[in-house]
């Protein structure tokens, strides 16, 4: 029909004027509530038709225009036309009239109203003889010159043209060839124009993934407006009694032809008026003004004064004036007032929803119920009656509100409209007919929709279901408001096409069925609408060619079958002999000559089904073998979804399970089997002897990998990381994975249990962990003599080392320095005696000192010093060796019975001497006291006591940590070796990592505390001597002056030059040299005679230290006085001769037996100042006789003073004790200070300690901040 009617669509774009054809296109589009009575007579003598309408006006919907227009078929002519609007026939109101006018006053140069358009033209048509618009002489030359001939048309018109262009079939009586609805047809071709535009390259695109898809595996594989309703009449009383939520608003939803628009009325009571302005309204309840309606309704505009959903509908209203207000702004016609609003609101699609989002929604059960009920209601035609009826069922609300809007078509009453929720319920029926000349299928619908509204959250869909019995074509509104789920949304463009108002339904021509059941149906269908079509329509009409592949496994790999289906016809494509497993029905074959078979779809699939399977035959099946992984991969990954795209596939179970649908999930469990940790991965989906291989293809970043059956498993969301994390950080090996269970060292179990969930721990294994983790303190009692000696913090000490012992561990007590080490440790030997021989290392100034604590505390015990001539020292060794083996393994009643020597005392230095002696010993315990003098694991004193062999390894320290990481290493390596692996791999694993700054660095370090937490054990004297004096540190700091300021800073200036030039080679070739340098910068600072033997004796520090000794003095307290420089010492010690105060003097040079007397002696006596070099007198002396501490010079390691000034802070001291350190200022002392500070935090991190790295470890620029 489209192809016959086309000289008619170009008669209108020849006549019309854009703006005309527009408003005609307006007008069409909106046929349903614009055009009545369409209808049309035929002349099939002359193939003629003229076509009638009634058309409503715009700007005055209750106006009617009675429309006509005819057409010559056989010439394709149009021939007449007419109209009743003011616009075509003017004062000539005659049928088929003409104008003849003044060409100045002609209405091309004048204005007219919205309804007054038409075109003119200067030519005069000649309609012939047949025209219905009467008599016109064509040789009439009395006619003005001036005088022109009406030949336009109105819009009015354009529009009945428009329609019956696109949809005939809506004009009665129309008995040409039908066709499909030109909005329909335009719809599919477009849906068919995209497809066909994907499909010029679908084919290329299906072998582009091919490819692909083979190159990505290949990578994974490596790792890589009308009049409101008319009022009621209302009778004259008194105003009514407003009240809080007693005032009411009542919407009504106009349909007009290009929007919705929304109309109010205000009530409250009996009183009700139509709402003039809204704005107006808005803005009062915003400013709370007074206002009156009418003489019953008047009251202050406050939100309290609503009911509920009146409530919410001025929220809405005043939101949608404030969008308004703010767009005029933003475009920048705003002027200072908000948006005007009359009576009615004109509202976006958007705004439309969210209104009727606020009213409540009956379900499809209430809906069917009460359409049945209120069916002849919508019928009732009296006004007052209807407002009534109307109100009445609009307060039938709930508790979200009404259920029901008022609704009224452009000019017409209004009428009650259900909000349902939920989609409209469709059926379609489809039948082939003929009609006129052309055969095609009609589908007919249960429903009749009439208009959408799209919103931002939703859509609604207004919808009549069509009664089976009867059409109800007089009935007023529609039954229902559909607020529809994102389901229907797919067919949301083709539904008003396919349920419109007539009731014959929607015809598609039969060339235009293919086309229909490609792009729509596929439409319903996703939408979860049924459209079966029936055998008759398919046979009528043909049916379109479907492809299925059949996709099976054998000994020999993948198999690949595929056939085309028309119908109820089968054709074997892969393989090409058709008898093949009998795919072709027989019964069929004979018939299967009048299929129409697309070849080129056809020949596509096999070319898809060539490249997915390389082996090939046109005699076979086609296959992918089963030692071709990659192929195989491409098949069961992206080829089953490119032969989806092409057509329907099947497959075998056979086949399915060739790709396991569950991604792996590996977990550890963990148990305990004599002091053991056994490890066993446990997996569901792949055997246990696959485990190591599957762990390496995950490491490896394969996306898959095949086990020995041939399933593949995907390893994209693979649970492998806690099985990958436990194997890397105890180095198991893929064997070892395999063989099920691994079994490691009991110490091994607390860094697992950091890692590995709970529900991978058995009883025993939490058991294991938990007896170390919560020490039993009535497992271990403490020996007789020593109960009323150790404190509580003590005892807990001594049952920690006692677990230890007990689970074969070894373990760092690392308390603060005064805190009692010594006496824990003489604890457990006590406790053991009879195990076996204990060694203590300690340094050789701690030797003696270590003797008389156990003469002390454990006097039972004999103790033999290892000290004097290397034959004296050999001959004790051998004594105790003779001893240890002699006694191995006696034991009585089940019990050691070990009664040689108990302990074994000797210093690191001697020991290193010693080592090869101390091969035939085998002790129970050996204990390193102030065990950072092994931090170095490569000087030989570290080595040399890795090499003695004990049963029970310990170390005590209250610094484990002084410069770096790797100490810690070489402590552990002495208490368990292989707890911490060796020192390259802890290097690569934990310092590096946590030395470097990034994400790594907390992880690793949680790790690695994980690991060595429970072994270590560390109190601080704030946190367990609640009974100790306080400690307080002052910082002293003092001004260079005179010629000491001067040499500082020149010497400053020096190496600061020095140090700015030097390359990095330069540095470390000449760091000895640059690190002394700094070594007489601190000397200066101290006293410039330390450097330059004919400096002044002018010394600022020395001046402090001696007027600080002169206050303590006073005030009767003792003072010790560290320095790093003896000589420094020696010149405090000349100042406080020169004073007459007497003193004390510990350097390097003091021997071991004196330093104890001395300390004794200063203990007991009144002697006032000891002078102490740091190195030599911060460990091992009790000095609480002194309550004063002075560190005259600041030392690169913080831990040093503080050991240092725990000679005096300790158990036994009963002043409070006082710190100063003294600082030369703005030196580089004080920026010692700070770079202490800074290296102290590796050390609090594992042990709560302080620490900070000696000079050596300074880097540059490290340097370079010291001096600036």
């Amino acid at each position: 029909m489209a192809d016959t009617l086309a000289w008619l669509s170009d008669e209108l774009r020849s006549e019309c004027s854009q703006p005309v054809l527009q408003r005609a296109r307006g007008i069409a589009n909106q046929w349903r509530s614009k055009m009545e009575d369409l209808h049309c007579l035929n002349d099939t003598a002359s193939n003629r038709i003229t076509l009638y309408a009634t058309i409503r006006g715009t700007t005055s919907p209750s106006s009617r225009y009675e429309v006509q227009a005819t057409l010559d078929f056989a010439d394709e002519l149009f021939l007449a036309r007419y109209c009743s609007c003011p616009a075509f026939s003017g004062s000539q109101r005659g049928y088929g009239s003409y104008r003849t006018f003044d060409y100045h006053n002609s209405p091309k140069y004048r204005s007219f109203d919205d309804d007054d358009d038409y075109d003119y033209v200067d030519d005069y048509d000649d309609f012939g003889s047949g025209s219905t618009y009467g008599h016109v002489n064509d040789d009439d030359d009395s006619a003005s010159s001036t005088s022109r001939r009406y030949t336009g048309m109105c819009k009015h018109v354009a529009a009945m043209l428009l329609l019956f262009l696109q949809q005939p079939e809506r004009f009665r009586g129309f008995h040409a060839a039908a066709a499909t609805p030109r909005a329909l047809a335009d719809y599919m071709r477009s849906l068919d124009a995209k497809s066909n535009n994907a499909g010029e390259n679908a084919q290329l695109d299906v072998l582009k993934r091919i490819i692909n898809a083979k190159s990505r595996l290949i990578e994974e594989q490596r790792g890589a407006s009308g009049q409101g309703a008319a009022k009621p009449k209302r009778k004259s009383s008194a105003p009514v009694d407003v009240k809080p939520g007693s005032v009411y608003l009542e919407p009504t939803l106009i349909n007009g032809q290009d929007a919705l628009r929304l109309s109010l009325r205000i009530g409250c009571g009996d009183a009700d008026y139509a709402l003039k302005n809204i704005s107006r309204f808005v803005a009062d309840m915003r400013t709370g003004t007074y206002e009156s309606y009418g003489k019953k309704l008047a009251f202050t505009h406050t939100p309290d004064m609503l009911d509920p959903f009146s409530l919410k509908l001025y929220r809405f209203l005043q939101q949608v004036i404030a969008s308004r207000t703010a767009a005029q702004l933003q475009n920048g016609y705003y002027y200072g007032e908000a948006v005007r609003v009359d009576r009615e609101l004109v509202l976006t699609d958007w705004e439309a929803c969210d209104l009727l989002d606020l009213f409540h929604a009956v379900t499809q059960d209430e809906y069917k119920e009460h359409e049945s009920k209120a069916r002849g209601f919508l019928r009732t035609s009296d006004g007052d009656g209807l407002r009534r009826l109307l109100i009445e069922d609009f307060q039938r609300t709930k508790e979200s509100g009404p259920s029901r809007i008022h609704m009224a078509n452009e000019g017409g009453e209004p009428f009650g409209l259900d909000i349902v929720e939920g989609d409209p319920t469709f059926t379609f029926k489809a039948s082939y007919v003929h009609e006129g000349t052309a055969s095609g299928v009609r589908i007919t619908s249960n429903q009749s929709i009439s208009d959408v509204i799209n919103g931002r959250n939703g859509f609604y869909v207004f919808s009549r279901e069509r009664p089976d019995d009867s059409t109800e074509t007089d009935r007023i509104g529609i039954d229902g408001l559909f607020r529809c789920t994102d389901k229907l949304r797919p067919a949301l463009q083709v539904l008003p096409d396919l349920c419109s108002d007539d009731p014959d339904g929607v015809f598609i021509a039969e060339n235009d069925w293919p086309m229909f059941a490609r792009t729509i149906v596929p439409k319903l269908t996703e939408a979860g609408i049924g459209f079966d079509i029936p055998q008759e329509v398919t046979e009528a009409v043909g049916t379109e060619c479907r492809i299925e592949f059949y996709l099976d496994r054998d000994l020999y790999g993948i198999t690949c079958e595929a056939v085309a289906k028309y119908g109820d016809f089968t054709f074997q494509l892969v393989p090409t002999a058709k008898e093949l497993r009998g795919v072709i029905n027989p019964d069929s074959r004979s018939r299967a000559s009048q299929v129409k078979r697309d070849l080129s779809r056809e020949s596509f699939a096999v070319q898809v089904v060539r490249q997915l399977c390389p082996t090939w035959s046109s005699i076979d099946v086609a296959r992918v073998k089963e030692e071709d992984e990659q192929a195989i991969l491409l098949m069961l990954t992206d080829g089953v979804q490119i032969l989806k795209s092409v057509g329907q596939v099947f497959s075998t179970a056979a086949f399915d399970g060739m790709m396991q649908p569950n991604p792996p999930s590996v977990k550890v469990g963990l148990s305990i089997d004599s002091n053991l940790v056994e490890i066993s991965p446990i997996a569901d989906e792949v055997p246990m002897n696959e485990v190591g291989a599957l762990l390496d293809s995950y490491r490896r970043k394969r996306r898959y990998h095949r086990l020995k059956n041939g399933t593949f498993v995907d390893l994209k969301e693979a649970d492998l990381h806690e099985l990958d994390q436990v194997s890397t950080d105890l180095d198991l090996s893929e064997k070892q994975l395999d063989s099920g269970i691994i079994k490691i060292p009991g110490y091994q179990a607390f860094l697992l249990d950091s890692q590995v969930d709970d529900e991978g721990k058995s009883a025993s294994f939490v058991d294991y962990v938990n007896n170390v983790k919560i020490v039993d303190p009535k497992r271990y009692e403490v020996p007789e003599r020593l109960k009323t000696v150790l404190r509580p913090y003590q005892v807990e000490g001594f049952q920690w080392l006692s677990t230890l012992w007990d689970k074969g561990f070894g373990g760092i007590l690392a308390d603060e320095m005064g805190l009692g080490k010594s006496v824990q440790l003489l604890s457990l030997i006590e406790a053991r005696k009879g195990n076996g021989p204990s060694l203590i290392v300690c340094p050789a100034s701690l030797v003696y000192n270590w003797a008389a604590e156990c003469e002390k505390f454990a006097g039972d015990l004999t103790v033999e010093v290892v000290a004097g001539t290397k034959a004296q020292r050999r001959k004790a060794i051998a004594t105790v060796a003779a001893q240890s083996q002699e006694n191995d393994g006696a034991t009585t009643n089940g019990a050691t019975t070990y009664d040689g020597t108990d302990v074994v005392i000797t210093s690191y230095d001697l020991l290193r001497r010693d080592v090869d002696d101390y091969a035939a010993c085998h002790f129970a315990l050996m204990a390193l006291d102030e065990a950072q003098y092994i931090k170095n694991h490569a000087t030989k004193v570290a080595k040399s006591v890795k090499q003695v062999t004990a049963d029970h390894r310990f170390a005590l320290t209250g610094t484990p940590i002084e410069n770096r990481l790797s100490e810690l290493w070489s402590i552990f390596d002495f208490l368990m070796p292989g707890l911490l692996g060796t020192y390259t791999k802890f290097r690569e694993k934990y310092e590096q990592p946590i030395m470097a700054p990034g994400p790594e660095h907390s992880v690793m370090a949680d790790k690695l505390q994980a690991l060595v937490g429970l072994f270590i054990k560390r109190r601080l004297k704030k946190d367990v001597l609640t009974d100790l004096p306080d400690k307080f540190e002052n910082v002293l700091t003092v001004k260079l002056e005179g010629e000491q300021r001067k040499l500082y800073a020149a010497h400053e200036q020096r190496l600061r030059a020095t140090l700015t030039k030097a390359s990095d080679a330069d540095f470390n070739t000449k760091k000895i040299r640059i690190l002394a340098e700094f070594t007489l910068l601190r000397e200066i600072c101290c006293d410039p005679r330390l450097v330059y033997a004919d400096a002044k004796n002018a010394s600022a520090k020395l001046d402090a230290i001696a007027e600080l000794v002169a206050t303590c003095m006073g005030e009767g307290k003792k003072v010790l006085v560290f320095s790093q420089f003896t000589s420094f010492l020696e010149l405090i010690g000349a100042r406080l001769a020169e004073q007459g105060v007497e003193y004390y003097t510990i350097t390097g040079e003091t021997p071991k037996k004196r330093r104890v007397e001395l300390v004794d002696e200063f203990n007991g006596n009144d002697v006032p100042v000891f002078l102490i070099s740091l190195k030599a007198g911060n460990t091992g002396l009790n000095l609480v006789g002194a309550s004063v501490v002075v560190h005259a010079d600041p030392w690169w390691n913080a831990a040093a003073q503080n050991q240092a000034t725990d000679r005096a802070h300790r158990i036994g001291q009963t002043q409070d004790v006082n710190v100063y350190q003294i600082v030369a200022k703005d030196t580089i002392e004080e920026r010692i200070l700070k770079l202490q500070e800074k290296k102290n935090e590796l050390a609090r991190q594992f042990t709560d300690g302080t620490a900070s790295g000696g000079v050596g470890t300074l880097s540059k620029d490290d340097l370079l901040g010291l001096l600036s």
